[in-house]
C-alpha cells in the first residue's frame, strides 16, 4: 500500500506483460491480512490478498485489469474521518464498471480518504492510468507501458525521501538491465541506504513496518502472484491457469 513499481517483462511493442510490486507499509498491530485467492466479483474472478479489518484490498487484479492503491493524494493530508468507507474497497468498486472511465465518470468518491490509484489495463494495449483523489478534486494521467516506474506513499514519506527512493530505483534498473522477478523482489527487501525508517522495507520503532510484499508476474501465457507474509514469515505463490471470466 505504500512502495509500488512496475517493470515491463517483454521486448514487444508496447510491452505485453510486467511485473507489478507492492510493500504494504502499515501498523503492527494491524491483523494480518488473508492471503490473495479468487474473489467472484460482477461475475468474475479477481485475485487479491484481504484485509480482514475493512474488508477490502491494497491490491488485486486479473488477467485485464491489475490495480494497487496507495494512501494519499499529492501530499500528506490530515485525516477527517469518519469516511464513507474504507479505501480498501476502492478496487473492488473499480471492478463493478471494469473500465477506466467509466470508473471516473460514475464512482461516487465523495468522503472517502485521499488515495493514488495505479491500474495497468491489458484490454487493448498495455497501458498505466494513474488516478489521484485530493478529498476534492479527481486527478487522472496515462503513463507508457514501456518505462519502469515506482510511486511511495506520499502519507508516509516526505518528497524528499520519494525522490531519493527514484534514485535507488534507477540504480538498480542501471545494476540490473536484465532484470527478473527475483532481482525485483530483493530491491523491494534490500533497497535503500541502510536507513530502516525510509528504506524500501521499512521499520519504524517496530510499531510501523513493512508487512507484506505481494507481486503480480502477468503476460499472455503466465499469470502468479507471490505473496510474502513478513509477520508469520510464509511465502505463498499462485500460478492461476483460469483466467478473468465472465
Amino acid at each position: 500500500m505504500c512502495v509500488l513499481t512496475y517493470l515491463p517483462t517483454s521486448n514487444g511493442t508496447p510491452p505485453n506483460g510486467f511485473i507489478f510490486t507492492s510493500n504494504r507499509d502499515e501498523s503492527v498491530v494491524r491483523e494480518s491480512a488473508i492471503p490473495p485467492r479468487k474473489y467472484k466479483i460482477e461475475n468474475r474472478y479477481i485475485l487479491f490478498p484481504k484485509d480482514p479489518f475493512g474488508g477490502g484490498t491494497w491490491i488485486g487484479g486479473c488477467d485485464t485489469f491489475t490495480l494497487c492503491l496507495l494512501n494519499g493524494g499529492f501530499e500528506k493530508h490530515i485525516p477527517a474521518p469518519p469516511y464513507r468507507h474504507s479505501r480498501g474497497k476502492v478496487i473492488l468498486d473499480f471492478y463493478k464498471y471494469f473500465d477506466v472511465n467509466k470508473f471516473l465518470k460514475n464512482y461516487n468518491f465523495d468522503n472517502i480518504e485521499p488515495f493514488t490509484l495505479v491500474v495497468l489495463s491489458r484490454d487493448n494495449i498495455l497501458t498505466i492510468n494513474e488516478i489521484r483523489w485530493t478529498g476534492r478534486k479527481i486527478f487522472h494521467k496515462t503513463h507508457g507501458a514501456y518505462t519502469p516506474k515506482i510511486w511511495s506513499s506520499v502519507t508516509l514519506y516526505t518528497p524528499e525521501i520519494i525522490q531519493e527512493r527514484e534514485r535507488w530505483f534507477d540504480n538498480f534498473l542501471q545494476e540490473n538491465p536484465n532484470y527478473s522477478a527475483e532481482d525485483i523482489l530483493k530491491f523491494h527487501h534490500f533497497g535503500g541506504k541502510g536507513d530502516v525508517r525510509n528504506d524500501i522495507k521499512m521499520n519504524r520503532e517496530n510499531k510501523l513496518k513493512t508487512l507484506s510484499i505481494t507481486q503480480f508476474r502477468i503476460d499472455d501465457e503466465n499469470f502468479v502472484v507471490e505473496y510474502q507474509d513478513l509477520q508469520k514469515d510464509k511465502n505463498f505463490v499462485y500460478r492461476v491457469f483460469t483466467e478473468c471470466i465472465s
